[in-house]
């Protein structure tokens, strides 16, 4: 999927979507985010090693599967995502997780952080490192993906968010290759 398509799928999702006039408590969301990306050790990104290689554009559809109380949900995540301006690839991600809501500011700035993790396909993923060194192209990993979101003041539905994706093999659980991408950038979201 292109850039221009996962855009054009966002702005028809958001337009065609019933906006519900409770919709924090529906519990589903559509995001558009985008940022640069890395296909480094994500443990080189947290140390400042910033080697940008990409641009990843993405769209997820979030929804509350579960609510667990104290301002917990369970949650499931579908994304789908484009990588451009270097390695040019495509993935789509599932996920569950889990989102916290009740901030002590909540009542008058709603607010949320959740987490996700699932399987993620990619189609022609990069090839981290010759082969010779035990990289390899790896289409299905474990994806983890955090989000912080706010709500536009003024707004009902809206919400722009800091939104974090990483795809690894999950400590050997997936591949014992090195990480394949990270990404971290801003997005806007709708609830519905």
């Amino acid at each position: 999927m292109s850039r221009r398509s996962c855009l054009v799928l966002a702005a028809a999702l958001a337009a065609v979507l019933p906006l519900s006039a409770h919709a924090r408590e529906t519990g589903w969301s559509v995001s558009l985010y985008s940022g640069p990306a890395t296909n480094y050790y994500f443990t080189d990104f947290v140390a400042g090693k910033f080697h940008w290689q990409n641009a990843m554009v993405g769209v997820a559809l979030d929804g509350r599967l579960a609510y667990l109380g104290w301002g917990w949900s369970l949650m499931g995540e579908a994304q789908l995502t484009q990588y451009t301006l270097g390695h040019n690839y495509q993935s789509a991600a599932l996920g569950l997780g889990f989102e916290y809501n009740q901030f002590s500011w909540s009542r008058t700035l709603p607010t949320s952080f959740s987490v996700y993790m699932g399987p993620s396909y990619a189609i022609n993923p990069p090839q981290q490192y010759p082969t010779s060194q035990r990289g390899s192209k790896k289409n299905l990993l474990n994806y983890l993906s955090a989000e912080f979101a706010v709500a536009v003041p003024g707004t009902t539905g809206w919400d722009v968010e800091f939104r974090t994706y990483h795809r690894s093999g999950a400590w050997g659980f997936y591949s014992l290759d090195a990480d394949e991408s990270t990404m971290i950038g801003l997005g806007i979201r709708r609830r519905f």
